[in-house]
Parts: structure tokens; C-alpha cells; sequence
């Protein structure tokens, strides 16, 4: 077996366009760049054989059409192959370096099934594993090559990630483990991994800050800075580059953004349909069967590009241009009199069906989140739940209390459009014990804690969960005059669109990073000492991150993934407007579904699902 190359960013990149992926921390180019390495410098006709994580990963970066141009003909699971013998193709295996997938690896080597191995790994391999491996291709020897290429995380778009977390529950729960036969621990080891791999893709080190009020946020911080300044220190030095900050957040600090109904367009998808791995699978009856799974994916869809952080209105008005546009192109397309007409036709026929296509599939994802935002008239129940999140509305516990047990009654609204604005309301006014009590009774009375015992549970346990004294962030801005002062302005000023008036905490904490005015105290750096700690604070204070990585243990939201990317937008020289530039990541995109299952997973084991 030949030796592993030193970690290192493919050499297929031209230098000029390496250095502007890493300068701007721009994900996508980062793994396509490995993948497309992988893939181009075996040479003939490959198989890509991955494992269940990178499987994903590789599946938000390309199709397999994009795949077969490079001459990759077959894609398997390493834990599920088909079993045959395929002599005839070269195997490229990216996998991540995990005790199963080289136990896997070694069966595999014993009784090859491919012409020759290429092992490609998502992050450090140790070198216990690598000996295993030498040994069981000692006797075939078809291991061409072993390289360690840091992509085991999932890129969503250029500034948001995901280190996916199969027991995601754990994070947000912790009394999920039992019944998920997971620990918190394995949870938080399995993002170490990802964001050390991420640290070696961007060749940056990162100064470590975590919220001081979650056991998780700490155990990950602890995790990383053992791994990266103690166990490799080596590995991890790149030298004079500066170093940004990572922040390490727990969902528990905004647990407002994941219950509000979403109203731009990505988020809005993911609220009321779901994206998984960049695709969506419509369920209304008024969708043809083979229109149903659809590709919402930025890089491939222009129109979606431009739309995913418009909101609701702006959507339908442009899906109606587009199909205006369509109509006349359709138009053109049926004045064939000519053989001129013939050949025009011919040379555009592709891309007429493209727009079809693209048509079609905008129209079928705004058919289908009209009907749920009409049967569940979430118009109505949104213009409460942004008047609950919004600090600068005029609102009292009493009027407020009368306004939700109101929308309650509503035969409309479905049990967890009820749960979510009883959280709401206990988050917002959560000195307010008895009325608290009493929206809980018009939930049981209404047999939500019969029919979904995991539903009420999340409704009872928010303040446990998601309190004040849980929180390290000020999520009302009660604490903060001038941010007090700022909400009030904006609410007599009248915002666009009155339901997106919610800006998630992560605005906030990002503009308090960027003016070096985040508490250190309620943030603390993770540090060999004291002293390092402080010098970290002096010198942060003195000069501002110019990069920050923000990572939300239980899982990130669209919506801030917007607070991201407007954080991003860019100004002059390409440098972010703000000076400092942003990735945003989680363990999970959260929806408000899969935020209640996590918060009652352990009632909702013996339970019935959200509803």
C-alpha cells in the first residue's frame, strides 16, 4: 500500500482560484474541488463507492449525470454493494475513517471486486487503521493510493454547513438518548470530527468561544481544542494565516427561530414540505406523480438562486412572470412554418425544455405551500406568532394571553400550530406561571397529551429547555437599552412585511462579535489558561474577527442562514460589507417539526407523530 499524501488542497485547482476559495471560505468550491480531483485524476472507466455520511455529501455537490462526464459509471454503498464483481472499473472510495468502514474496507481488499482501490478519507486516519488496511491488501495489493481529503461535513450553500448527526434528538434533548439508543457524548464526538475536518479544508485554526450555559457547547469546545492544540498541534499549524473565531452556540439560546412558520422561500420549503440532501418531495394531490420529487438546488437553479430569501409574495409574483416568459417562448416555439423555423426549434429545444421543466417545478412547490398556508390559515396564526417573537411589539401577558387562547379555538388550526404559539408565549412572558398553566390545560383538555404525548411534552418542557436562565443571549433585548431602543424604532417605522418582522438572536450576536462587544463572560474562549484566554479577549477587543464560524449544537435554521448571507453580502473588493465574514453551521437544518420531535422524543417514543 502506498503511503498517504500529506494534507493538502487538490493541485487540480489553478493556484489563483485555490486562493480565492480559501480566502473566502467558500464551501462549495472547497469540496468540489475534491471531489472533482478525486474522480478526474484516475484515469478509465470508476465506481464511487461511499458510505451513508458521504453519501450525502457528495450528493449536494453532484448528480449523477454531472458524475458520468468523468467517466464514473457506478455508485454503491461500501455497507450495501450489489455483491458483483465489477474487474472491469477502478474504485475510488471516499469514506469517512470510522472502525466500520475500515472493517468494511479490509473485507473488501480480502476479495477485491474492483480492478484497483483508490481510498480517499474525510479526515484523519489513524495509524492503527492504516496498518489494518496494509495487511488486508497485503496479499492482492490493488490499493493504489490513500489520501486524506477534509470533507466530511455536508455543504449547503457557499456560507452554510452541516455536520450531520444521525441522533440529532440527543443535542436538543438529552432524554432522547434511551429511547434513540444514542448518546450526547457519540453526538458531540461525531461533531468534532466534522469541524476539525472543515478547520483543515479552510487551512485556519481557529481561536475557540463557546456559550457558557450548555454542557454541549462546552464538551464540543473541550473536544476541539484537545484535538487541535494538544493531540496535533502539528497538523493544524498553517502558519502565519490569521486565525478567525468559531463560536459555539446551543439551540437553546434561540429557541424562538425554529417554532415560527417561515415565510421566505428556501425556509418556507423546508417548513412546510422539506429539504433533504437539496431535494423536496411534494405530496399535494394536485402535483403529478412524476413531478413530485423535485431539485432545489442554488447552483442549478437560477430562479431559485435569486428567490430562496424572497418572501412568500415576492415568490408567487415571479413564478407568475416566469410562466408569462414561458408562455411567450412556448408561443414562439409553435410558429414552426419554415424550415429556418426546423433548425431554430432543433438548437433550442434543450433549453426550452429546461424552462419547462424549471416551470413547472416552481409552480407545483408554490401550489403546494399555498394549500397548507390556506387549510391551516397560517396567515392568521403567523400574525400572532411574530407579534410574540418581536420585542418591539406593544404587547401585554393579559392581551396577549386572550389573543392566543383565541387563535386556540380556532377549528382550523392544527394541534401543533397550537403547541408552537403556547411556546411562544411561555418564552415571552415566562414570569406569567398561571396563564402559562392555563393555555397547557386548553391543550390537554383539547386531547393534544392523548393523541400526541410527545407534542404536549415539547409545549411542557420549553421553559425547561429554552428559559431564561438556560439562555446566555439577550433574546428580547430586555437587556440591552440601545437594542431596546433600536426595536422600538423599528416597530414605529413599520417593517416591509409584517410576517418577517422576526430577526433571529444570531443578528444580534453577530454584530455584538463584529464590535467586539460579545460577553466574554457568557462566551468565554476555550484556552490552555487563563492567561491564553485573556490575551485571545485583549486582542479580539483591540481588533475585531475578520472571519467567525458559528456553529449551533442541536442545529441552525434557514432563516439564519439568511442572517448569514446578508452579513456576507459584499461590498467593494469582494470583501463582506460588514468587514467580517460569516459561516454559519449546525448539526441538523431544523424545521419547527423536527424541533418538537426532538424537544418530546422521549414521550413520543410510545407516542403518535406531530400533527
Amino acid at each position: 500500500m502506498q503511503p498517504r499524501s500529506s494534507p493538502a488542497m487538490p493541485d487540480r485547482l489553478a493556484d489563483k482560484e485555490r486562493s480565492e476559495a480559501l480566502a473566502q471560505m467558500h464551501l462549495i468550491k472547497i469540496l468540489r474541488a475534491y471531489m472533482l480531483h478525486m474522480v478526474g485524476e484516475v484515469p478509465g472507466y470508476k465506481a464511487l463507492v461511499l458510505d451513508k455520511d458521504t453519501m450525502r455529501i457528495s450528493s449536494t455537490q453532484f448528480g449523477r449525470t454531472e458524475l458520468a462526464e468523468h467517466n464514473v459509471v457506478h455508485i454503491e454503498r461500501l455497507d450495501s454493494n450489489d455483491g458483483k464483481e465489477h474487474l472491469e472499473l477502478k474504485a475510488i472510495c471516499f469514506v469517512r475513517p470510522t472502525r466500520e468502514n475500515v472493517t468494511l474496507l479490509k473485507r473488501e481488499l480480502r476479495q477485491p471486486r474492483y480492478q484497483s482501490y483508490h481510498l480517499y478519507f474525510t479526515n484523519l486516519v489513524s495509524q492503527m487503521h492504516l496498518q489494518d488496511l496494509a495487511e488486508a491488501d497485503a496479499a492482492q495489493e490493488q490499493v493504489q493510493q490513500v489520501q486524506e481529503f477534509y470533507g466530511d461535513f455536508v455543504a449547503l450553500d457557499v456560507h452554510h454547513f452541516m455536520v450531520p448527526v444521525p441522533t440529532n434528538e440527543v443535542l436538543i434533548n438529552p432524554k432522547a438518548a434511551l429511547p434513540l439508543g444514542a448518546s450526547e457524548f457519540e453526538a458531540v464526538d461525531r461533531l468534532v470530527q466534522g469541524l476539525s475536518a472543515l478547520f483543515l479544508a479552510l487551512r485556519r485554526r481557529p481561536v475557540i468561544r463557546y456559550q457558557r450555559s450548555s454542557d454541549a457547547a462546552k464538551r464540543l469546545a473541550e473536544g476541539l481544542h484537545n484535538l487541535t492544540y494538544k493531540q496535533q498541534p502539528g497538523v493544524f499549524d498553517f502558519g502565519s494565516r490569521s486565525s478567525p473565531v468559531v463560536l459555539l452556540l446551543d439551540r437553546c439560546d434561540d429557541p424562538v427561530t425554529p417554532l415560527l412558520m417561515q415565510w421566505t422561500y428556501q425556509a418556507m420549503i423546508h417548513e412546510l414540505v422539506g429539504i433533504r440532501d437539496n431535494t423536496a418531495v411534494l405530496t399535494s394531490a394536485k402535483v403529478p406523480e412524476q413531478y413530485r420529487e423535485v431539485v432545489v438546488d442554488p447552483a442549478s437553479d437560477d430562479f431559485y438562486r435569486s428567490h430562496k430569501f424572497a418572501n412568500y409574495g415576492e415568490v408567487g409574483l415571479s413564478v407568475k412572470e416566469l410562466v408569462d416568459q414561458f408562455s411567450s417562448q412556448s408561443a414562439a416555439h409553435k410558429q414552426v412554418s419554415s424550415l429556418e423555423d426546423m433548425r431554430r426549434f432543433v438548437l433550442d429545444h434543450s433549453d426550452f425544455s429546461r424552462a419547462q421543466a424549471n416551470v413547472t417545478k416552481h409552480v407545483n412547490i408554490v401550489t403546494q405551500l399555498s394549500e397548507a398556508v390556506s387549510a391551516r390559515s397560517l396567515m392568521d396564526v403567523s400574525t400572532l406568532e411574530q407579534d410574540l417573537s418581536n420585542p418591539a411589539a406593544p404587547l401585554t401577558a393579559a392581551a396577549a394571553y386572550e389573543d392566543v387562547l383565541g387563535m386556540l379555538r380556532n377549528t382550523a388550526i392544527t394541534n401543533k400550530d397550537r403547541a408552537r404559539l403556547v411556546m411562544l408565549y411561555a418564552l415571552r412572558f415566562e414570569a406569567e406561571a398561571q396563564r402559562i398553566t392555563g393555555l397547557l390545560d386548553f391543550l390537554r383538555q383539547a386531547g393534544v397529551r392523548d393523541s400526541s404525548p410527545g407534542l404536549y411534552a415539547a409545549a411542557q418542557g420549553i421553559l425547561q429547555y429554552g428559559g431564561s436562565d438556560r439562555r446566555s443571549g439577550d433574546l428580547y433585548g430586555g437587556g440591552n437599552i440601545l437594542l431596546k431602543a433600536k426595536n422600538v424604532f423599528k416597530g414605529l417605522q413599520g417593517v416591509e412585511n409584517v410576517y418577517t418582522q422576526h430577526q433571529p438572536l444570531l443578528s444580534e450576536t453577530l454584530r455584538l462579535l463584529a464590535a467586539s462587544d460579545l460577553n466574554a463572560a457568557a462566551y468565554p474562549y476555550m484556552a490552555g489558561s487563563q492567561d491564553e484566554a485573556l490575551t485571545w479577549q485583549a486582542a479580539y477587543k483591540q481588533r475585531p474577527p475578520s472571519e467567525v464560524i458559528v456553529f449551533i449544537v442541536g442545529g441552525s435554521t434557514y432563516e439564519e442562514a439568511k442572517a448569514a448571507a446578508e452579513w456576507n453580502s459584499r461590498g467593494p473588493g469582494g470583501r463582506p460589507q460588514s468587514g467580517m465574514r460569516v459561516l454559519l453551521g449546525g448539526s441538523s437544518v431544523l424545521s419547527s417539526d423536527a424541533f418538537l420531535k426532538a424537544l418530546g422524543a422521549a414521550e413520543a417514543a410510545a407516542g403518535s407523530e406531530l400533527r
